[in-house]
């Protein structure tokens, strides 16, 4: 078998653009998987998250007595999601920042487990939906020029 060798050399050009916010929409909207960040005691953590978004914001799912829920209400939190391809030395990157809350209002939360079919990657129970209202969505996209 042989291996794939993409090695573009020194005089690769690789060219990089934020994306516009709608873009960012549709990537968020497509991907469903990926990071969210936030301050506990005093330490940035990372978890990846299986979300959705809905009416401009995004959820997920945890457990209520998790690192997650303990940080309820958090002001800096963020999500962001990605996708790579090494092989053509290109991707995309969108970041979402804004204030992480629970969702606690009935209503609401039949409708997220409505619009929610997968089940979180992480095992154990996930009944506590967060919110995560963006204050800021930005993207950014890396590709090799030809």
């Amino acid at each position: 078998m042989s291996e794939l060798n993409l090695d573009y050399g020194p005089g690769a050009r690789h060219e990089s653009h934020d994306l516009a916010e709608e873009r960012c929409w549709a990537l968020l909207g497509a991907s469903g998987l990926g990071r969210v960040g936030f301050v506990s005691e005093g330490r940035v953590r990372v978890f990846p998250v299986n979300y959705i978004v809905l009416h401009g914001a995004l959820y997920f799912r945890t457990s209520r007595d998790g690192v997650v829920a303990s940080s309820l209400p958090q002001q800096g939190a963020a999500l962001q999601t990605d996708s790579a391809s090494p092989a053509l030395q290109s991707g995309w990157s969108v970041l979402v920042s804004g204030a992480a809350e629970a969702v606690e209002d009935r209503e609401e939360l039949t409708v997220l487990f409505g619009h929610m079919t997968d089940e979180p990657w992480a095992g154990g129970i996930r009944d506590l939906f967060v919110r995560i209202v963006p204050e800021s969505v930005s993207g950014r996209q890396v590709y090799l020029a030809h």
